[in-house]
């Protein structure tokens, strides 16, 4: 189960990780795309010569100039963005990390629990074998014990049997005597 929930964290980290490269990885193209354009920006506007003044008056020029301002505009809020993307990725993946390691806690602490449990079973387990085989050894010597009397008992039967017959027929002797 452990090791399923590593596997998936795995993935979810992953993808995560997936997910923020490909945001930098955008955010890094938009940054050199901005940066050309802030290039040109800078050649275009630098302070002109008076010939460069009259060749950079042209309308084309200005609606070049215009282009670029806005372009790099609108890549500075692209980058913008991607930046508070990025973040928002990062929360997410942070939050499901933290989720996953509680997870995984839970787990480990339910597979220790069982695992406790489990142990107190085998030591209950052994204890009865102990106690079965302790109670068949007892039953043994009860039985041999019980045996043993049983012999002596029918061996004190048959003395006072023999001894019952002795005493009578003293005492029809002992009778004779005395009628004599």
């Amino acid at each position: 189960m452990s090791r399923r929930l590593t596997t998936l964290e795995q993935e979810t980290i992953a993808l995560y990780e997936e997910r923020i490269s490909s945001f930098e990885a955008a955010r890094y193209d938009a940054e050199a795309v901005v940066q050309a354009l802030e290039e040109k920006l800078k050649v275009a506007s630098h302070q002109p010569t008076p010939e460069e003044l009259s060749k950079q008056a042209s309308t084309a020029a200005q609606i070049d100039n215009e282009t670029l301002r806005e372009q790099v505009a609108h890549l500075q809020q692209r980058i913008s963005h991607l930046e508070d993307q990025l973040e928002d990725a990062q929360v997410l993946v942070e939050r499901e990390e933290e989720a996953t390691k509680a997870r995984i806690a839970r787990y480990k602490e339910k597979e220790i629990q069982k695992q406790q449990e489990l142990e107190e079973l085998r030591l209950l387990a052994m204890t009865a074998t102990k106690a079965e085989s302790t109670a068949r050894t007892r039953v043994v010597e009860l039985e041999e014990a019980l045996r043993e009397n049983t012999t002596a008992l029918e061996d004190a039967r048959a003395e006072i049997e023999s001894l019952r017959t002795d005493l009578t027929v003293r005492m029809s002797t002992f009778s004779w005597v005395i009628a004599f």
